[in-house]
């Protein structure tokens, strides 16, 4: 089902569902049927509880009838007792009922999250680089919450709707069928009207869940970027788009409420008919001694209890509608295809040499647009090799397909000669660590952010490693050292800090590659000299590859890769490059040309950075 993965981007609920209603309705119960003992639990108390509610009308009629009729005091306390009894059999039932509802839709949330989870971490980058954050997390949160409410207590009340206008009718006919006859008459402009009306409910409920997708949409981007909205003055602009998406959402629900505020009234207008009918019917046949005043109070009774039910199922019929947008929503991310996975072959890479190798290789992210082109590239074990050109030229792709993000079209790629296609993907990852130029920090203290790339170390490892890399002064002087919790992303801390952090996880975890997108574009030159001897410590005796945007680390990387255009355009060391007189001679003249060869690295200024800097293939 792969292939049907575009159409689930959106929020929009009313676009033609490919999935037919009974399979996704299959496939939500599916989760409930996982818990067979609670669903049939779920069945005998709705049923239970539905059963003895129907019975206090019926008890009223044998009150008025059998006992006041005839003056039988002692029948009437027997009655009296009866109705203690049903009513705590009322308690116990729904009691039961309400807890197996909560229960089940609990578990029922649970194990849709946890699969969906499980999906989302197997599906590749390719999946994340077409959808949105907001739109993932709403699929696990909003619609998620859609579907369990529909098959655990919308399921129920509908058991509960069917066997109360099913009792009913049988107890009426039971009381007496002429009058029940006539009573029922009214049923079929009931059902005319209540289709009419479900019919333009659904349109309107839809136009609110469009709405408020929008709604929301709005407000996200607005949050994220409001930095960004504040720093142009857009707040006005802003302003009065929020306020249009807000102005359609609330005339949607003011339209639904119009439709919604029909519906009771007219109701009641039935309910009048029918008791209009069973008075005069019914009264009539009391005075004429063909019917007893008890059967008539419980006719009534019946009648006025027999709308709810059907009110019920006609915003049932909505609910359903909506969870099943949602469910093809979820299910639609379960059913994207897993594009870059292990291979039924595959084995587990022993302890890495590091030797990679690109092999004719050619790549594109959309189709008929290459970002490589014929590639052949060889690295050799336990050295530096740096990537150079201009932004948007292949860079990150090349990573990208190093650490199996992606696979090549045309061509492989190797480590220690071994298609990359032919190991595990964990064994692979694990022996390779990635520092990013934008450095992700999780929520968590920062001894946890250092352990990330291995759980098992101790403090004095991780310390050790901060030391190594220059971290553990400012981390002392933290507040609470270690323990500092560096929030969201990381937000506690200064880019530069976080620089040095990311590098520490890196030493620790150890790794036989190590991939660097080496960025200290953004920190001042103190914390810029820090990463730079850092960066020693952490790339020797391993393989490592850098994206480079400073030349002091493109100068002491082993050889030099510059790209150009998706091709290799130049290899070799510093000097000969400069010597040859090529594209890395113009890149060093235009963007390097404030940090001279003879210039002391460790006294160097801030360099200036060049176009590179916030290089990220993946848009390209």
């Amino acid at each position: 089902m792969g292939h049907h993965m575009h159409r689930y981007g959106g929020d929009e609920e009313d676009h033609e569902r490919t999935e037919s209603d009974r399979v996704l309705f299959n496939r939500m119960m599916g989760y409930i049927t996982r818990h067979r003992r609670e669903s049939m639990l779920l069945i005998v108390a709705v049923v239970a509880s539905t059963g003895i509610n129907l019975l206090p009308p019926y008890m009223f009629t044998l009150a008025i009838d059998k006992y006041i009729e005839n003056l039988d005091t002692y029948g009437l306390a027997l009655i009296g007792i009866a109705f203690v009894v049903v009513y705590a059999l009322t308690f116990v039932t729904q009691y039961t009922q309400r807890y197996i509802i909560d229960w089940l839709g609990a578990k029922l949330a649970y194990d849709v999250r946890l699969d969906l989870f499980r999906h989302l971490q197997e599906l590749s980058l390719d999946f994340y680089a077409k959808r949105e954050v907001g739109s993932i997390v709403s699929r696990a949160t909003n619609d998620v919450e859609k579907i369990t409410e529909l098959v655990t207590s919308g399921v129920a009340h509908v058991i509960a709707d069917f066997v109360t206008l099913g009792g009913i009718f049988i107890i009426m006919v039971i009381m007496d069928v002429r009058l029940t006859l006539i009573t029922f008459s009214i049923i079929p402009l009931m059902v005319g009207f209540l289709y009419i009306w479900g019919q333009r409910v659904r349109v309107v409920y839809r136009a609110t869940r469009r709405t408020i997708a929008s709604v929301s949409a709005k407000m996200e981007e607005s949050v994220s970027g409001m930095k960004e909205i504040q720093s142009f003055s857009r707040e006005g602009e802003t302003r009065k788009e929020f306020q249009r998406v807000n102005t359609d959402n609330m005339q949607a629900n003011v339209q639904a409420g119009q439709v919604m505020s029909a519906f009771w009234p007219v109701v009641a207008v039935f309910t009048a008919l029918g008791n209009c009918l069973v008075l005069w019917f019914g009264g009539g046949a009391v005075i004429d001694g063909a019917l007893s005043v008890g059967v008539l109070f419980g006719f009534m009774s019946y009648l006025n209890r027999f709308f709810h039910p059907i009110e019920d199922l006609s915003t049932f019929w909505n609910s359903v509608q909506s969870a099943l947008a949602a469910a093809e929503r979820v299910f639609g991310i379960m059913d994207s295809e897993v594009v870059v996975r292990d291979y039924l072959d595959a084995a587990d890479l022993p302890t890495l040499e590091g030797k990679i190798g690109y092999e004719g290789l050619t790549f594109s992210y959309e189709p008929g647009q290459p970002v490589l082109k014929d590639i052949d590239l060889e690295i050799a074990p336990n050295t530096t090799v740096a990537l150079v050109g201009p932004t948007g030229v292949g860079k990150t792709t090349m990573i990208n397909l190093l650490y199996r993000f992606y696979d090549p079209q045309e061509g492989r790629v190797t480590v220690d000669g071994r298609d990359l296609r032919g190991a595990t993907i964990k064994s692979l990852r694990s022996q390779m660590a990635i520092v990013l130029q934008d450095t992700y920090l999780f929520s968590g203290t920062i001894m946890d952010n250092i352990k990330y790339g291995r759980l098992d170390a101790t403090d004095e490892e991780a310390i050790e490693v901060t030391k190594a890399v220059g971290a553990h002064e400012f981390i002392e002087r933290l507040p609470e050292g270690y323990e500092t919790d560096v929030r969201e992303r990381g937000g506690r801390l200064s880019q530069g800090q976080r620089q040095l952090v990311s590098l520490a996880r890196a030493l620790l975890a150890n790794p036989r590659i190590l991939i660097m997108d080496e960025a200290t574009s953004s920190v001042d030159a103190y914390t810029e000299l820090i990463i730079q001897r850092a960066m020693d410590r952490v790339l020797k005796g391993r393989t490592s590859i850098i994206i480079a945007h400073r030349l002091s680390t493109v100068r002491n990387a082993d050889k030099i890769v510059v790209l150009e255009e998706g091709r290799i355009a130049e290899i070799g060391p510093h000097t000969e490059l400069i010597e040859r007189g090529g594209l890395y001679k113009q890149l060093y003249e235009m963007q390097f040309r404030y940090e001279t060869p003879e210039e002391d690295e460790e006294t160097a200024e801030p360099q200036i950075q060049h176009t590179g800097s916030s290089d990220n293939d993946s848009d390209s």
